[in-house]
């Protein structure tokens, strides 16, 4: 073997070996890259999945806050005599205790009208009974009481009567004193409404 064989062989298996270290390196670096890449994607996905489920989140509370909201209204409405099966007899007990209240004559005199619908335009009479608002209207007519009298009487309507009501027309005239009963002759419209339950 000649000197330059002896070297070369030895720098041969050195630069093979180093040859073969930097493809390994590069192996290395190359999965790493891959493995840092899908990492990355996962944690992406992982983050939007977080954020949809946020999403989904704040979505369903403000759904179960909304249902609470319109839980309680029910409720109220409820309790008002609104929804469910008219009380026309405690309206017009009521009515009647809410005027002996005040302490004014007794010429209260009212007429309580069936229920009708306040919509009429729906077809089917027995699911339009169901599903649309009721209107009960009452005539009302009071005399001889007085201007304060009225506004007080309206009040208390307004503050203990459990029902609810519109007053649709109201007349009012002042009674001469030559007739025999003397102060404001007053005709009133009281629209009263009810939502039937569904069955």
């Amino acid at each position: 073997m000649n000197a330059y064989g002896v070297v070369l062989k030895p720098a041969k298996v050195a630069l093979l070996l180093l040859a073969l270290s930097v493809l390994a390196a590069f192996v290395v670096v190359a999965g790493l890259a891959r493995y840092r890449t899908e990492k990355e994607q996962t944690i992406l996905q992982t983050e939007r999945q977080l954020a949809d489920t946020r999403e989904n989140v704040r979505k369903l509370t403000f759904d179960l806050d909304t249902i609470n909201k319109l839980a309680a209204k029910y409720r109220q409405l409820t309790l008002l005599g609104f929804i469910g099966e008219p009380d026309r007899d405690g309206w017009v007990q009521r009515l009647e205790s809410i005027y002996h209240n005040t302490h004014l004559p007794p010429t209260m005199r009212y007429t309580l009208a069936p229920p009708q619908l306040l919509n009429p335009q729906t077809a089917d009479a027995e699911t339009a009974y169901q599903n649309n608002v009721l209107h009960h209207d009452l005539a009302l007519e009071l005399s001889g009481i007085h201007e304060g009298e009225l506004l007080d009487f309206m009040d208390k309507l307004s503050s203990d009567w459990r029902a609810p009501y519109r007053v649709e027309t109201c007349q009012i005239a002042r009674g001469e004193a030559a007739e025999p009963i003397t102060g404001l002759q007053i005709k009133c419209t009281v629209q009263l409404y009810s939502l039937p339950e569904k069955r």
